[in-house]
């Protein structure tokens, strides 16, 4: 992710966050916490998230990791799904 994040020129922070054994798995809650805990680490620094999994990793410089003001979702392909590159097909 840095080499990719810094060739974009993009100021980042990444924080990761795991669920504890004892308590049910639920996605949206750990992404809540990260979303919570990352502004108290960094006194609402960032004014831009994007949230994915540890395996959801960019493959392509063309993917941008930008915001704007309507919500994006960066994960078209998924290789658990078996997908293929259109452009190395």
């Amino acid at each position: 992710m840095h080499q990719f994040l810094s060739r974009h020129q993009i100021e980042y922070g990444i924080f990761i966050v795991e669920p504890v054994n004892d308590i049910l798995f639920n996605r949206g809650l750990l992404l809540n916490i990260g979303f919570k805990e990352s502004l108290k680490l960094t006194n609402d620094k960032w004014d831009c998230f994007i949230l994915h999994d540890v395996d959801s990793l960019p493959q392509d410089d063309r993917i941008l990791y930008a915001c704007s003001d309507l919500p994006t979702h960066l994960a078209s392909s998924v290789s658990k799904y078996d997908y293929k590159l259109p452009y190395l097909s």
